[in-house]
């Protein structure tokens, strides 16, 4: 039996992970797919959020759990399991990036994403008049994040979704090779993704080297295919 925590990337929330869990589950593991702050069902004023704040809520989380916890981060999910790594490392069995940003010490996810120039995730993106959140173009989610979803689940999933706090995407991670470093690291690369593009994907897994898995679909697995994902996640808990 395993333990996973599931990260969920900008604007989502815990629900994003809603066919995984139950696979999971029903395989015998645990799994923890939580709001993060200001996301979700999660009422703090997404304005207000760092990524520290995202930070100490997992690892509350963390403490509270006996075994090590294979922890999976989807897209910008991926830049706070990074830092939450650095923090937590003795946590963690498994790191593990789902088609997600995978910063360099020092560099922010924006960082991450300005290698790609042409990225529909940066182009797509709408800034609030504060500057403080954003969202996406309502007619550019579905092509970006659903393409290969169900229109059911593709329509729950446009309605639950919320302003990103913008510090998570700006605030760059301080990492170490002796924490963040210690722990074993996987990339599920998802090469129709086109939110974070493929070739993105693969230029950050070249700057910090992770064991890949590759699966032919859009940048919503958990979505498109929960069972061959749970699959892979099961895969990596085993390894």
């Amino acid at each position: 039996m395993a333990t996973f925590l599931l990260v969920h990337g900008a604007c989502h929330g815990g629900w994003c992970w809603e066919k995984v869990v139950p696979l999971l589950e029903a395989r015998g593991h645990r799994a923890c797919a939580p709001d993060l702050p200001g996301l979700g069902d999660d009422h703090t004023p997404p304005a207000n959020v760092t990524l520290a704040d995202n930070v100490e809520r997992l690892s509350r989380l963390l403490d509270k759990m006996e075994d090590q916890v294979v922890l999976v981060g989807h897209s910008l999910g991926g830049v706070t399991i990074s830092q939450l790594a650095e923090a937590r490392r003795r946590k963690l069995k498994a790191l593990v990036y789902l088609c997600a940003l995978l910063p360099l010490s020092g560099k922010s996810g924006r960082d991450m994403t300005a290698l790609d120039a042409d990225a529909m995730f940066r182009l797509s993106r709408q800034v609030s008049p504060d500057g403080l959140t954003y969202t996406f173009g309502r007619d550019k989610i579905p092509s970006l994040f659903y393409a290969d979803v169900s229109p059911e689940d593709r329509y729950r999933a446009i309605e639950r979704l919320r302003p990103q706090p913008l510090a998570i995407s700006t605030t760059p991670v301080t990492l170490s090779d002796d924490r963040f470093g210690s722990v074993p690291r996987w990339y599920i690369e998802c090469t129709h993704d086109n939110a974070i593009a493929i070739n993105l994907q693969r230029q950050m897994v070249k700057l910090t080297p992770c064991k890949v898995i590759t699966m032919e679909c859009g940048h919503s697995p958990f979505y498109s295919q929960p069972a061959e994902l749970a699959d892979h996640l099961e895969a990596v808990a085993r390894a």
